[in-house]
């Protein structure tokens, strides 16, 4: 997989120029197909990293990581369960007063596509990355921590009686704790993003530390990652039903049950794709055209005051120097929007070969004969995975400049709010 997950990621080549959740919602049809399940239902992944065990990623004998031998069971209940719903989907009602509908039906489906994905999502590198976001959110908050005491320190006295008030020795004791403790958490972030690039590698895809940073700080990382991570672990999954396709080749009952679990796979990498073309589209880029149009405002409100007399020279400059920041944030937003089309055009693409795979696979579930069925519709899959992994893409590059870092960054926090 060299080549592989970089799909998901190129679209942050663009940034050497500039540089969780809820369950599964039902759509109001009550009806599951690929192309009407609701986004935003990746389970939460960001988990303190004291409760996290890290996964046991060393393969079994089974030739698959020990997360995903150890989980098996569940996964095929559910992947099972999932399908025989999705068979009566069809012969329910609309919706009726007492007993089940394609509504009623579709939740419990969402429920066990829930169970799915939270299995799919093990690993080392989901593990590390939560340990990395909840450490780079730790370190702002000291360090607003660390700017509070400076100003204190300007009117606190030098020695008190009162065991309460914070002196200027207690706070430089303090400030020099903080101080420690960043460059602690730092180092451990540095540590933590050679490991995910280490795990990362494993899945085949090869980005440096500074890459990874990229990687983890856009508005876009976390949905990027997990995709990432479900992508590894589908095609993981799918090999294994090749595999035990092949032990009794002349059930048919068996071998259709393996066929419908593929099927369900193939809705679950829908799934994902779909999610993040919605958060697209309903959140980031309207955000995005809100900042540039605020910030475009306030750039030409900065640069008429410049130029007015009633201002002295330093206010004046000042003016200047607000309308400079302003252009900045226009640059890095109008950038970060051609970044996200970049994605969505990446993902939409994605999306019309897994349906086409997806038909297949109904249709191949529906009538299947024979073990070669199945075999070779998840032939056809895997090749298709392959020839999506084996695009040709850019290398991702880092940010170009410390400023425009920062700006992204900003940026990025309006985004999540």
């Amino acid at each position: 997989m060299k080549n592989s997950i970089r799909w998901i990621v190129f679209w942050w080549i663009l940034a050497a120029g500039a540089a969780q959740a809820a369950p599964f919602a039902v759509p109001s049809s009550g009806t599951i197909s690929p192309a009407a399940v609701p986004s935003k239902t990746v389970p939460s992944t960001t988990a303190s990293p004291e409760t996290i065990s890290p996964a046991t990623t060393s393969a079994s004998s089974d030739g698959l990581p020990g997360y995903l031998t150890s989980s098996w069971e569940k996964l095929s209940s559910a992947l099972t369960e999932a399908l025989n719903l999705q068979d009566k989907q069809e012969s329910l009602p609309e919706s009726t007063y007492f007993g089940e509908d394609k509504s009623s039906n579709a939740k419990k489906i969402n429920a066990l596509l829930s169970q799915a994905i939270e299995i799919l999502l093990q690993g080392d590198a989901n593990d590390l990355r939560r340990q990395a976001i909840k450490l780079r959110t730790e370190v702002p908050v000291l360090r607003l921590e660390l700017d509070g005491l400076r100003n204190k320190r300007i009117s606190a006295p030098e020695a008190s009686k009162l065991p309460w008030v914070q002196t200027r020795p207690k706070i430089d004791a303090r400030v020099e704790e903080l101080n420690a403790e960043i460059k602690d958490k730092e180092r451990t972030i540095a540590d933590i993003d050679k490991k995910i690039a280490g795990a990362l590698r494993e899945m085949g895809l090869d980005l440096d530390d500074a890459q990874i940073d990229v990687l983890l700080t856009s508005v876009t990382g976390d949905d990027l990652f997990q995709n990432t991570v479900i992508f590894a672990n589908v095609k993981r999954v799918v090999e294994k039903l090749e595999e035990l396709s092949g032990e009794d080749r002349d059930n048919l009952e068996i071998n259709r049950r393996y066929t419908g679990m593929y099927l369900v796979l193939n809705d679950l990498l829908i799934l994902t794709q779909e999610g993040l073309v919605e958060k697209i589209d309903g959140s980031y880029k309207p955000q995005l055209t809100a900042i540039r149009t605020e910030a475009a405002k306030l750039r030409t409100e900065a640069l008429g005051r410049s130029k007015q007399a009633q201002y002295n020279e330093s206010q004046r400059q000042s003016f200047e120097a607000n309308a400079k920041a302003n252009a900045m944030t226009i640059r890095v937003a109008e950038l970060y929007t051609s970044l996200l089309e970049s994605q969505r055009g990446s993902a939409t693409a994605t999306l019309s070969d897994l349906r086409r795979n997806r038909d297949l696979a109904e249709n191949t579930y529906k009538t299947v004969r024979s073990t070669s069925d199945l075999r070779n519709l998840i032939r056809s899959g895997l090749d298709l995975f392959d020839s999506i992994q084996n695009l040709s893409m850019p290398r991702l590059q880092p940010f170009e400049s410390e400023a425009i870092r920062k700006e992204f960054e900003e940026i990025n926090k309006r985004l999540k709010k």
